[in-house]
């Protein structure tokens, strides 16, 4: 049986523990001791994880932001390697420009990859549920371009989008949710 006894340092002003642990000696026991311990200290927050936990699913692979994150995979396979020109942007006709611009989702390597009508980008993007695309930090060429406006409009609008709606061969992005004037609309488009 574990007996512990916490009392103060009297020089240091530190908490002390001290414990009995009879079947171990040594760092076993200094280790038993400091681990029961924490766990008699945080046993309502041990008990609230515990309740929480069965909800949550984990995969210990997985690096935060390293890639396409779903729930929904078919709209993810939809979504992926298709290559989606811009038809519109902040609710007006695309700009015309001498390239249309485009982004194609990687599904091999997490990268987003695209024109803005004269420079290419690319960069990491996360698709989750309900919805949610993070497109970005995207890092693009510095062409020497008639038109960048429109083509800093268009990155603008990628940067900014937070949700998405497919619909058939549309793929709408918006900024906090899908009400309101979405941020850009483009179509699949066979290569």
């Amino acid at each position: 049986m574990l007996k512990i006894r916490m009392s103060l340092a009297a020089r240091a002003g530190a908490p002390a523990i001290h414990c009995r642990w009879p079947a171990y000696t040594g760092q076993e026991s200094v280790i038993l001791c400091l681990a029961m311990s924490l766990v008699s200290c945080l046993r309502p927050a041990a008990a609230l994880v515990l309740l929480v936990a069965p909800a949550c699913s984990f995969d210990l692979n997985e690096r935060p932001n390293a890639g396409s994150i779903t729930t929904d995979e078919p709209v993810a396979a939809a979504l992926q390697d298709v290559r989606w020109e811009l038809r519109e942007l902040g609710g007006q006709p695309a700009p015309r420009t001498e390239r249309r611009p485009f982004l194609l989702l990687r599904n091999n390597r997490p990268r987003v990859e695209g024109r803005a009508a004269c420079n290419q980008f690319s960069g990491p993007y996360t698709l989750a549920e309900r919805g949610r695309l993070r497109l970005g930090p995207l890092v693009t060429t510095r062409s020497a371009c008639p038109d960048l406006a429109a083509e800093g409009a268009f990155l603008q609008a990628l940067n900014q989008a937070q949700h998405y709606r497919l619909s058939r061969n549309t793929l709408t992005l918006y900024a906090a949710d899908t009400l309101g004037t979405p941020l850009a609309r483009l179509e699949a488009v066979n290569e």
